[in-house]
């Protein structure tokens, strides 16, 4: 008689931590990986407490299912490595739902949507051309989709030079104080923090959008199918809800 596999042995992936539901009774408690420096969406305030957009989402997922959250501050460059050695169970910090990226890890549906930017100083005179011929610095968050278009710019033959920083708000600091010419950023973080800072608004500009809109997502491990299912139904009913816009309008994403 030939062998009938089990759904187990067919199975594209180990069981993990999530991949069933928990036994009844049993607490569920999820780590949330998160960048402690990316306003609107996630940061720390000066007391240790995690704030944010995506802070308020995760929060208000794990009150839907009475989950315990854990909110764990993480360096971002570094950060699906630790999803996948598990030190974290989700990645929700405005982390870019992309082709690479999906290779290690799965993501929940779409919940915002941005593009990238290249941001100057409002005095500059040069061209897009030159900027990135100019041989000086143009600064990215090191680990971000930003790094990401930096990198794929170098590998085309243009002459900048990469300042990788460990925050989107540091590397607009090294344009506003000379150590760099441009910053690569995305408009998710840029014009919240832009509004919210006004006394750098007239200091600098966008000179242009690169490459195709974008969108984030919560990250999981691949394995983890049970909880993602859940964060996916829990996802579409906040959407769906006036909660969602009222969620937009308090970290200005409308």
């Amino acid at each position: 008689m030939p062998h009938i596999p089990k759904p187990e042995e067919i199975c594209a992936f180990k069981k993990g931590k999530f991949t069933e539901p928990p036994p009844p009774g049993k607490e569920v408690v999820i780590v949330h990986g998160f960048d402690a420096n990316y306003p609107p969406f996630t940061f720390v305030l000066p007391n240790g407490t995690a704030a944010g957009f995506d802070v308020d989402v995760v929060d208000w997922i794990a009150k839907k299912y009475g989950w315990k959250v854990i909110h764990k501050p993480w360096d971002w460059a570094t950060i699906v490595t630790a999803l996948e050695k598990g030190d974290i169970d989700i990645i929700a910090s405005g982390m870019t739902f992309n082709a690479e990226r999906s290779k290690k890890i799965w993501f929940s549906v779409p919940y915002f949507s941005y593009v990238h930017e290249i941001v100057v100083r409002a005095d500059e005179t040069r061209s897009l051309e030159e900027i990135l011929n100019s041989g000086e610095y143009i600064a990215v968050q090191l680990g971000s989709t930003a790094d990401e278009w930096a990198d794929k710019l170098l590998k085309q033959g243009y002459k900048f030079k990469k300042l990788g920083l460990d925050s989107y708000v540091a590397a607009l600091k090294a344009l506003l104080e000379g150590r760099a010419v441009a910053v690569i950023t995305d408009s998710a973080f840029f014009h919240p923090y832009i509004r919210k800072h006004p006394e750098i608004a007239n200091k600098v500009k966008v000179l242009t959008t690169i490459g195709p809109p974008y969108t984030y997502a919560i990250a999981t491990r691949p394995e983890d199918k049970w909880l993602r299912d859940k964060i996916n139904e829990a996802l579409e009913e906040l959407m769906s809800s006036p909660e969602w816009d009222k969620l937009l309008e308090k970290w200005g994403l409308k």
